[in-house]
């Protein structure tokens, strides 16, 4: 049975590699694009110079913020995750859903 979920699992996972690898050419991103030349006399804008930093101590705060909050939704799921598996198998022990109870 677990041969057969992984081979399942294994086979999904080739297909959408695939899929998304033949399909990558017909992406608008990947088409080749003419350029149409642009007129001389237009002045050549310079780009802003974009920095990903906080730029005070409110929003590096923010950040921190946001990075503890995540972790500590993460620990609280995997806290009711190990919590849901040890019901299960209490109850597998009791075989609660077992066909044939004794």
């Amino acid at each position: 049975m677990i041969s057969k979920r992984h081979s399942i699992l294994l086979f999904t996972f080739a297909m959408l590699f695939l899929t998304a690898w033949a399909g990558t050419s017909y992406c608008h991103p990947q088409q080749v694009v003419e350029k149409t030349e642009m007129s001389d006399s237009q002045e050549e804008a310079k780009p802003e110079k974009i920095v990903g930093a906080p730029q005070d101590i409110k929003q590096k705060t923010a950040i921190w913020v946001f990075v503890v909050w995540v972790w500590v939704s993460v620990l609280v799921l995997i806290y009711f995750l190990r919590l849901k598996i040890k019901e299960a198998d209490r109850l597998y022990r009791l075989r609660f859903f077992s066909a044939k109870k004794d």
